[in-house]
């Protein structure tokens, strides 16, 4: 899921819009003291109304009634076609109640080979079976009619095993380009150790040919082949480049990377749907954390979000058995939105998003999952055709605090290393940890962060 946008570019458009505000406005500007609250109120009409044209420019997207299979034609408003680069329907998205998206008709489940022959009902076709062996996992990902598709209806079907399926649910990225860099100096960013550690995210793809990455060790694997659809789902790089530049991209003259000698494993797994909307779907997010744990890495980054999913919960705790700290983005749906996904499982280690005045982001979640803070709002991030542009959102802290982890593996254990940054973390919101802030905000940038060089 990617942030709210910045709409400060659209107060002049949506003043000629909103007479009435416009009334108050005099020869000296702004009267009776009320600029603040106006302001809001611009801000918001503004944001309704490019939330409406994205929404328009989203159904013009959609199919038609006679470009789907009959059996989905009913749900013709809730479904948009995810296709191959060739141009093939690749799955269908299907909004569900919950305000989740997931895979429509599909489902996921973990089974041993006797137990295929469960799932070998009439309404259930198996589309393939994967052995994840770093997860230490068997994934059968499966279709249903339409008349079953719903837990109760599986339930039902297949009361032994209803406890280990789940939706192929599509989870979200958590950030956006904000827009450009302005000109003068940027804060200069240091490097956080020398070590050669090992790093692993799971992302977009990264344009690593970028000169932020001139430097930088990157080794990538797609994961975005439909084992059951000829073809391969069109891979975006604008996250995956903005994470990745956090974490280990130099930017600009003045700046040093945050970890100039790490080796970064990056598993790519989103797609490239309608519109300006991207997505990852848990079958290939599943392929994704498998490769990582292969890799051996110290540290996972993972900034993206969705619904809690039974057998994700099952694939991040073993991922936490084998040793590598999981790092997670909170989630850009705002301060009243639930908790999301895998930040919100526990041992994740879920990051929220601060501006340079230490405020939080406005649109980020909160909740008792929330661990640390780090900057994330308004931050130079390396753009895919070149240069740099300003992001905000949840994914830009999150690759902070794994940075920082990755420094003091070398030297601590997990928990010394997590205990560590309790210690130097800023309380910033009520005393203690809080929804908001978790144990508190860590500037990275900080004397008391720098680790020596390797021996």
């Amino acid at each position: 899921m990617m942030k709210r946008p910045t709409f400060h570019w659209l107060m002049v458009p949506a003043l000629l819009i909103a007479p009435g505000l416009a009334q108050s406005v005099g020869p000296s500007g702004l009267i009776d003291g009320r600029i603040d609250s106006i302001s809001e109120q611009v801000e918001r009409r503004a944001e309704a109304l490019v939330e409406r044209k994205v929404a328009e420019r989203t159904r013009e997207r959609m199919v038609n009634a006679d470009e789907l299979p009959e059996q989905l034609q009913g749900q013709l408003s809730e479904l948009l076609p995810v296709r191959t680069r060739n141009g093939e329907t690749a799955f269908y998205e299907a909004l569900q109640r919950d305000g989740s998206r997931a895979v429509a008709r599909q489902w996921l489940i973990t089974a041993t080979a006797d137990e295929l022959v469960q799932l070998r009902r009439p309404g259930v076709t198996i589309l393939e079976q994967r052995e994840l062996e770093g997860l230490g996992l068997t994934v059968v990902r499966f279709q249903v009619r339409p008349d079953i598709d719903s837990r109760a209806a599986l339930e039902k079907l297949l009361p032994e095993l209803s406890e280990r399926l789940d939706r192929n649910h599509i989870y979200s990225p958590q950030s956006r380009a904000a827009g450009a860099v302005p000109n003068g100096p940027q804060q200069p960013i240091a490097s956080l150790c020398s070590d050669p550690v090992r790093v692993g995210m799971v992302d977009t793809l990264i344009s690593d040919e970028h000169s932020a990455f001139d430097q930088a060790s990157i080794i990538q694997k797609p994961f975005l082949t439909m084992a059951n659809q000829p073809g391969e789902l069109t891979a975006p790089r604008a996250h995956g480049t903005a994470v990745a530049s956090v974490l280990m991209g130099q930017l600009g003259a003045q700046s040093r990377a945050r970890l100039p000698h790490a080796t970064l494993f990056n598993a790519s797994v989103f797609y490239e749907g309608s519109g300006a909307t991207s997505g990852a779907t848990l079958a290939h997010l599943l392929e994704g954390l498998n490769w990582l744990a292969e890799q051996k890495t110290s540290v996972i980054n993972i900034s993206l979000t969705g619904p809690d999913n039974r057998i994700l919960a099952a694939a991040i705790k073993s991922l936490q058995k084998q040793g590598p700290i999981l790092v997670a983005a909170v989630g850009n749906e705002g301060p009243a939105a639930p908790p999301l996904y895998p930040a919100a499982y526990e041992g994740v280690i879920g990051v929220t998003a601060v501006d340079n005045a230490g405020a939080l982001y406005r649109w980020a979640n909160r909740g008792n999952h929330v661990a640390f803070a780090a900057r994330g709002v308004d931050v130079p991030v390396a753009h895919t055709n070149g240069g740099l542009v300003r992001d905000s959102g949840t994914s830009l802290a999150a690759p902070v605090v794994a940075a920082l982890l990755a420094c003091s593996l070398p030297r601590m254990s997990k928990e010394q290393a997590i205990q560590a940054l309790i210690d130097h973390a800023e309380d910033l919101g009520d005393k203690g940890r809080d929804p908001g802030f978790g144990h508190g905000f860590l500037d990275d940038q900080s004397e008391r962060f720098r680790n020596p060089p390797a021996e």
